[in-house]
């Protein structure tokens, strides 16, 4: 099951990060990428309930709870809700600098080439 990188395909990698490899770091990066690969694909095999299905977090608990029957674990998880803690006129107000209904940020990506 193992699987391979090949050397452009790490230096593709390290380009797009936007690190710079040595031919050294480039043969020591495939053999790690193959092992982070393979790892990955061992826990994608392994089997989960149906009713663990979501984030790989929420199962966790769910499935620690239920081996302890621990109903008080399962009743702390909380649904997501969307809050806007500050309206968004109030928020504009704040910005330094913005223009029309946006916030003007400094840049800090360059264009990729």
């Amino acid at each position: 099951m193992t699987t391979e990188f090949s050397r452009e395909t790490v230096k593709r990698i390290a380009e797009l990060a936007r690190l710079q490899v040595t031919e050294e770091e480039i043969t020591t990066y495939q053999a790690e990428l193959a092992k982070i690969l393979d790892a990955f694909k061992a826990l994608a095999e392994l089997p989960l309930p149906e009713d663990l299905a979501g984030d790989a977090r929420s199962a966790i608990i769910m499935a620690k709870a239920s081996q302890n029957n621990d109903s008080e674990n399962i009743s702390r998880l909380r649904p997501d809700v969307i809050n806007n803690s500050i309206q968004t006129q109030v928020f504009l107000e704040q910005a330094p600098e913005r223009e029309g209904v946006f916030v003007r940020v400094p840049a800090i990506l360059t264009p990729s080439t």
